[in-house]
Protein backbone atom coordinates (compact mmCIF):
# COMPACT_ATOMS: atom_id res chain seq x y z
CA UNK A 1 0.00 0.00 0.00
CA UNK A 2 1.31 3.49 -0.77
CA UNK A 3 1.56 6.08 1.74
CA UNK A 4 -0.54 9.63 0.55
CA UNK A 5 2.68 11.29 0.48
CA UNK A 6 4.51 9.05 -1.41
CA UNK A 7 1.17 8.76 -3.95
CA UNK A 8 1.85 12.38 -4.93
CA UNK A 9 4.83 12.53 -5.26
CA UNK A 10 4.68 9.62 -8.03
CA UNK A 11 1.61 11.17 -9.50
CA UNK A 12 3.64 14.61 -9.63
CA UNK A 13 6.57 12.85 -11.30
CA UNK A 14 4.50 11.03 -13.87
CA UNK A 15 2.73 14.81 -14.74
CA UNK A 16 6.11 15.99 -15.10
CA UNK A 17 7.45 13.33 -17.40
CA UNK A 18 4.12 12.79 -19.81
CA UNK A 19 4.67 17.04 -19.94
CA UNK A 20 8.10 16.03 -21.27
CA UNK A 21 7.05 13.68 -24.02
CA UNK A 22 4.38 15.46 -24.89
CA UNK A 23 6.71 18.67 -25.37
CA UNK A 24 9.47 17.04 -26.78
CA UNK A 25 7.15 15.75 -29.94
CA UNK A 26 6.01 19.15 -30.39
CA UNK A 27 9.76 20.63 -30.45
CA UNK A 28 10.58 19.79 -33.92
CA UNK A 29 7.33 21.31 -35.68
CA UNK A 30 8.40 24.67 -33.72
CA UNK A 31 12.48 24.28 -34.98
CA UNK A 32 10.86 23.39 -38.34
CA UNK A 33 9.55 27.23 -38.09
CA UNK A 34 12.43 28.94 -36.86
CA UNK A 35 15.02 29.81 -39.93
CA UNK A 36 18.36 30.75 -38.34
CA UNK A 37 20.36 33.77 -39.82
CA UNK A 38 22.98 32.22 -42.20
CA UNK A 39 26.69 33.05 -41.26
CA UNK A 40 28.25 35.95 -42.58
CA UNK A 41 30.76 35.58 -44.67
CA UNK A 42 34.39 36.00 -44.18
CA UNK A 43 35.39 37.67 -47.92
CA UNK A 44 32.95 40.31 -49.60
CA UNK A 45 34.29 40.78 -52.96
CA UNK A 46 33.04 42.97 -55.33
CA UNK A 47 34.42 44.15 -58.90
CA UNK A 48 36.27 47.22 -59.39
CA UNK A 49 35.75 49.44 -62.50
CA UNK A 50 37.51 52.90 -62.72
CA UNK A 51 36.53 53.47 -66.10
CA UNK A 52 34.61 55.48 -67.70
CA UNK A 53 35.16 57.77 -65.09
CA UNK A 54 33.89 56.55 -61.84
CA UNK A 55 34.46 58.58 -59.43
CA UNK A 56 32.30 57.07 -56.27
CA UNK A 57 34.08 53.35 -56.65
CA UNK A 58 37.26 55.66 -56.96
CA UNK A 59 36.68 58.17 -53.28
CA UNK A 60 35.50 54.65 -52.30
CA UNK A 61 39.00 52.71 -52.68
CA UNK A 62 40.78 55.94 -52.17
CA UNK A 63 39.16 56.14 -48.61
CA UNK A 64 38.62 52.63 -47.67
CA UNK A 65 35.27 53.07 -47.04
CA UNK A 66 34.26 49.52 -47.91
CA UNK A 67 37.24 48.20 -45.98
CA UNK A 68 36.40 50.10 -42.81
CA UNK A 69 32.37 49.23 -42.72
CA UNK A 70 32.84 45.40 -43.11
CA UNK A 71 35.98 45.43 -40.48
CA UNK A 72 33.70 45.70 -37.50
CA UNK A 73 32.30 42.35 -38.22
CA UNK A 74 35.61 40.97 -39.30
CA UNK A 75 34.64 40.45 -42.69
CA UNK A 76 37.26 41.34 -45.19
CA UNK A 77 36.49 43.48 -48.47
CA UNK A 78 38.48 42.42 -51.27
CA UNK A 79 38.15 44.76 -54.53
CA UNK A 80 38.82 42.72 -58.15
CA UNK A 81 39.56 44.63 -61.28
CA UNK A 82 37.51 42.76 -63.89
CA UNK A 83 36.61 45.32 -66.06
CA UNK A 84 34.82 43.21 -69.02
CA UNK A 85 31.11 42.52 -68.21
CA UNK A 86 31.01 39.14 -69.83
CA UNK A 87 33.80 38.21 -66.95
CA UNK A 88 32.33 39.74 -64.13
CA UNK A 89 28.94 37.99 -64.89
CA UNK A 90 30.73 34.65 -65.14
CA UNK A 91 32.81 35.55 -61.57
CA UNK A 92 29.13 35.94 -60.13
CA UNK A 93 27.56 32.66 -61.72
CA UNK A 94 30.99 31.17 -60.25
CA UNK A 95 30.58 32.81 -56.71
CA UNK A 96 34.12 34.31 -56.54
CA UNK A 97 32.08 37.83 -57.18
CA UNK A 98 29.43 38.63 -54.94
CA UNK A 99 28.76 42.25 -56.57
CA UNK A 100 29.14 44.13 -59.72
CA UNK A 101 29.96 47.53 -59.81
CA UNK A 102 29.23 49.68 -63.06
CA UNK A 103 27.57 46.92 -64.84
CA UNK A 104 25.95 47.99 -67.95
CA UNK A 105 22.19 46.78 -68.09
CA UNK A 106 22.21 44.97 -71.45
CA UNK A 107 25.01 42.18 -69.97
CA UNK A 108 22.33 42.05 -66.86
CA UNK A 109 19.17 41.34 -68.78
CA UNK A 110 21.03 39.27 -71.46
CA UNK A 111 22.92 37.45 -68.26
CA UNK A 112 19.10 37.23 -66.22
CA UNK A 113 17.30 35.73 -69.54
CA UNK A 114 20.38 33.26 -69.72
CA UNK A 115 19.74 31.28 -66.45
CA UNK A 116 22.28 33.97 -64.28
CA UNK A 117 20.69 34.36 -60.52
CA UNK A 118 21.72 38.22 -60.21
CA UNK A 119 19.66 40.99 -59.03
CA UNK A 120 19.79 44.79 -59.97
CA UNK A 121 19.76 46.49 -56.27
CA UNK A 122 20.81 50.19 -57.39
CA UNK A 123 21.33 52.54 -60.35
CA UNK A 124 25.25 53.51 -60.95
CA UNK A 125 25.20 55.57 -63.58
CA UNK A 126 24.21 57.33 -67.13
CA UNK A 127 26.04 58.53 -69.60
CA UNK A 128 24.21 57.87 -73.55
CA UNK A 129 26.48 61.45 -74.68
CA UNK A 130 29.27 59.78 -73.36
CA UNK A 131 28.82 57.24 -75.80
CA UNK A 132 29.31 57.53 -79.78
CA UNK A 133 29.95 55.67 -82.87
CA UNK A 134 32.58 56.73 -84.69
CA UNK A 135 34.72 56.31 -88.03
CA UNK A 136 38.25 57.14 -89.54
CA UNK A 137 38.50 60.61 -90.65
CA UNK A 138 38.95 60.74 -94.30
CA UNK A 139 35.56 61.13 -94.79
CA UNK A 140 34.68 58.28 -96.83
CA UNK A 141 31.71 57.37 -94.36
CA UNK A 142 29.54 60.08 -93.91
CA UNK A 143 25.98 58.73 -92.33
CA UNK A 144 25.40 55.71 -90.50
CA UNK A 145 23.73 54.06 -93.82
CA UNK A 146 27.40 54.33 -95.47
CA UNK A 147 27.99 51.51 -92.99
CA UNK A 148 26.65 49.19 -95.28
CA UNK A 149 29.10 46.18 -96.18
CA UNK A 150 31.80 47.46 -93.60
CA UNK A 151 33.54 46.11 -90.81
CA UNK A 152 32.76 46.97 -87.45
CA UNK A 153 34.38 46.20 -83.74
CA UNK A 154 32.54 46.18 -80.48
CA UNK A 155 31.77 44.16 -77.98
CA UNK A 156 28.69 41.92 -78.02
CA UNK A 157 26.50 41.64 -75.78
CA UNK A 158 26.82 45.09 -74.04
CA UNK A 159 25.12 48.92 -74.17
CA UNK A 160 27.45 49.28 -77.53
CA UNK A 161 25.74 46.22 -79.36
CA UNK A 162 22.29 47.68 -78.73
CA UNK A 163 23.10 50.97 -79.77
CA UNK A 164 24.49 49.60 -83.18
CA UNK A 165 21.58 47.82 -83.71
CA UNK A 166 18.88 50.82 -82.89
CA UNK A 167 21.56 53.10 -85.01
CA UNK A 168 21.17 50.87 -88.00
CA UNK A 169 17.40 50.16 -87.63
CA UNK A 170 16.87 54.47 -88.29
CA UNK A 171 18.43 53.71 -91.88
CA UNK A 172 16.54 50.32 -92.42
CA UNK A 173 19.68 48.14 -91.68
CA UNK A 174 21.12 45.60 -89.72
CA UNK A 175 24.19 43.63 -88.28
CA UNK A 176 23.58 41.06 -90.91
CA UNK A 177 24.23 44.25 -93.53
CA UNK A 178 27.69 44.97 -92.29
CA UNK A 179 30.56 42.44 -90.67
CA UNK A 180 30.37 42.59 -87.18
CA UNK A 181 33.60 41.63 -85.06
CA UNK A 182 33.80 40.78 -81.46
CA UNK A 183 36.15 43.08 -80.03
CA UNK A 184 36.52 45.47 -76.56
CA UNK A 185 36.61 49.36 -76.85
CA UNK A 186 40.20 49.53 -75.95
CA UNK A 187 41.41 46.84 -79.00
CA UNK A 188 39.03 48.55 -81.06
CA UNK A 189 41.02 52.13 -80.44
CA UNK A 190 43.78 50.87 -81.84
CA UNK A 191 42.30 48.64 -84.46
CA UNK A 192 40.41 51.36 -86.16
CA UNK A 193 43.84 53.42 -86.20
CA UNK A 194 45.34 51.02 -87.97
CA UNK A 195 42.96 51.18 -90.70
CA UNK A 196 41.81 46.83 -89.91
CA UNK A 197 38.31 48.20 -89.16
CA UNK A 198 35.94 51.05 -90.58
CA UNK A 199 34.00 51.77 -87.35
CA UNK A 200 33.51 50.93 -84.20
CA UNK A 201 31.41 52.86 -80.77
CA UNK A 202 33.70 54.09 -78.29
CA UNK A 203 32.67 55.38 -74.27
CA UNK A 204 34.59 58.20 -72.81
CA UNK A 205 37.24 58.44 -72.12
CA UNK A 206 38.34 56.34 -74.68
CA UNK A 207 36.24 58.88 -77.18
CA UNK A 208 37.73 62.03 -76.29
CA UNK A 209 41.30 60.23 -76.45
CA UNK A 210 40.85 59.03 -79.92
CA UNK A 211 39.44 62.22 -81.15
CA UNK A 212 41.71 64.55 -80.04
CA UNK A 213 44.90 62.17 -81.14
CA UNK A 214 42.67 62.68 -84.67
CA UNK A 215 41.98 58.78 -84.97
CA UNK A 216 38.32 58.87 -85.19
CA UNK A 217 35.40 61.51 -85.75
CA UNK A 218 32.36 60.80 -84.16
CA UNK A 219 29.35 59.72 -86.64
CA UNK A 220 26.54 58.95 -84.01
CA UNK A 221 25.51 59.80 -80.46
CA UNK A 222 24.22 57.14 -78.45
CA UNK A 223 21.63 60.41 -76.77
CA UNK A 224 18.02 59.35 -78.15
CA UNK A 225 19.19 55.42 -78.63
CA UNK A 226 20.14 54.19 -75.59
CA UNK A 227 20.22 55.00 -71.79
CA UNK A 228 23.89 54.67 -71.09
CA UNK A 229 22.83 53.27 -67.99
CA UNK A 230 25.58 51.17 -65.29
CA UNK A 231 24.13 49.46 -62.57
CA UNK A 232 25.38 47.67 -59.66
CA UNK A 233 24.31 43.80 -59.87
CA UNK A 234 24.45 40.92 -56.78
CA UNK A 235 24.06 37.61 -56.86
CA UNK A 236 20.86 36.60 -55.89
CA UNK A 237 21.23 33.61 -53.57
CA UNK A 238 23.79 36.44 -51.79
CA UNK A 239 21.27 39.09 -51.33
CA UNK A 240 18.49 36.48 -49.97
CA UNK A 241 21.12 35.40 -47.27
CA UNK A 242 22.89 38.50 -46.46
CA UNK A 243 20.29 41.16 -47.03
CA UNK A 244 22.08 43.37 -44.56
CA UNK A 245 24.90 43.31 -45.49
CA UNK A 246 23.57 44.11 -49.13
CA UNK A 247 21.95 47.10 -47.18
CA UNK A 248 25.16 48.96 -45.95
CA UNK A 249 26.88 48.15 -49.20
CA UNK A 250 24.86 50.67 -50.53
CA UNK A 251 24.78 53.10 -47.91
CA UNK A 252 28.52 52.82 -48.11
CA UNK A 253 28.34 53.54 -52.13
CA UNK A 254 25.80 56.46 -51.03
CA UNK A 255 28.53 57.87 -48.92
CA UNK A 256 31.08 57.56 -51.23
CA UNK A 257 28.40 59.63 -53.65
CA UNK A 258 27.83 62.28 -51.08
CA UNK A 259 31.79 62.54 -50.55
CA UNK A 260 32.43 63.28 -54.19
CA UNK A 261 29.80 65.80 -54.33
CA UNK A 262 30.89 67.30 -51.24
CA UNK A 263 34.62 67.26 -51.99
CA UNK A 264 34.64 67.67 -55.80
CA UNK A 265 37.70 68.98 -56.44
CA UNK A 266 39.37 66.23 -54.49
CA UNK A 267 36.96 63.14 -55.70
CA UNK A 268 38.11 64.12 -59.89
CA UNK A 269 41.62 64.54 -58.67
CA UNK A 270 41.74 61.31 -57.49
CA UNK A 271 40.00 60.01 -60.98
CA UNK A 272 42.68 61.89 -62.97
CA UNK A 273 45.11 59.75 -61.03
CA UNK A 274 42.98 56.26 -60.87
CA UNK A 275 42.99 56.95 -64.84
CA UNK A 276 46.08 58.30 -65.88
CA UNK A 277 44.22 61.30 -67.09
CA UNK A 278 45.18 64.97 -67.19
CA UNK A 279 42.48 66.61 -64.72
CA UNK A 280 41.08 69.26 -67.48
CA UNK A 281 39.69 66.00 -69.23
CA UNK A 282 37.96 65.24 -65.94
CA UNK A 283 37.15 67.74 -65.63
CA UNK A 284 35.38 68.54 -68.89
CA UNK A 285 33.77 64.94 -69.53
CA UNK A 286 32.29 65.10 -65.81
CA UNK A 287 29.45 66.80 -66.62
CA UNK A 288 28.47 63.84 -69.03
CA UNK A 289 27.72 61.58 -66.40
CA UNK A 290 24.98 61.09 -63.56
CA UNK A 291 26.01 59.43 -60.73
CA UNK A 292 22.85 58.01 -59.13
CA UNK A 293 21.29 55.28 -57.32
CA UNK A 294 17.14 55.45 -58.06
CA UNK A 295 15.93 52.67 -59.43
CA UNK A 296 12.57 54.44 -60.77
CA UNK A 297 13.49 54.59 -64.16
CA UNK A 298 15.63 51.37 -64.75
CA UNK A 299 12.31 48.78 -64.66
CA UNK A 300 10.94 51.23 -67.91
CA UNK A 301 14.43 51.37 -69.41
CA UNK A 302 14.95 47.43 -69.09
CA UNK A 303 11.82 46.57 -70.33
CA UNK A 304 12.44 48.45 -73.42
CA UNK A 305 15.69 47.37 -73.83
CA UNK A 306 14.78 43.18 -73.34
CA UNK A 307 11.44 44.24 -75.76
CA UNK A 308 13.93 45.62 -78.78
CA UNK A 309 16.37 42.58 -77.94
CA UNK A 310 13.64 39.84 -78.12
CA UNK A 311 12.69 41.02 -81.09
CA UNK A 312 16.42 41.09 -82.60
CA UNK A 313 16.05 37.34 -81.21
CA UNK A 314 19.05 37.85 -79.14
CA UNK A 315 16.64 36.97 -76.09
CA UNK A 316 14.68 33.79 -76.67
CA UNK A 317 10.78 34.15 -78.28
CA UNK A 318 9.32 32.22 -74.71
CA UNK A 319 11.03 34.63 -72.15
CA UNK A 320 8.50 36.29 -69.81
CA UNK A 321 9.87 40.11 -70.12
CA UNK A 322 7.66 41.54 -67.64
CA UNK A 323 8.87 38.57 -64.91
CA UNK A 324 12.30 38.91 -66.12
CA UNK A 325 12.72 42.82 -65.29
CA UNK A 326 10.45 42.25 -62.53
CA UNK A 327 12.74 39.34 -60.41
CA UNK A 328 15.63 41.78 -61.93
CA UNK A 329 15.10 44.44 -60.36
CA UNK A 330 14.82 44.66 -57.11
CA UNK A 331 14.83 48.27 -55.07
CA UNK A 332 13.69 47.09 -51.39
CA UNK A 333 17.96 47.21 -50.11
CA UNK A 334 18.61 51.02 -51.30
CA UNK A 335 18.98 53.35 -48.23
CA UNK A 336 15.91 55.10 -47.28
CA UNK A 337 17.88 58.22 -46.31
Amino acid sequence: MFRPKVLSIFCLNAFILLGAIFLAGCAPTQKADTQAPADKPKIINASYVSRPINVPSIVAQERKLFENEFSKDGIEFKWHNITAPSNQLEALAAKSLDFSNSLNYVSAILAKANGNEIKIVSSYSRFPKGISLVVKPDGALKTVADLKGKKIALQKGTMLHEMLIRALSEVNLTTQDLELVDMDSTTATAAIAAGHIDATILPEPLLSQAIASGRVQKLRSAEGLIPGLTVIAVRSDFAKTQPELVRRYLQVHKASIDWSQANLEEALGMTAKQNQMDIKGVKSLFPVFTFEMNLNQVKNDLLNSATFLQKEGMIHPNVDLAKLVDELVDPSYLPTE
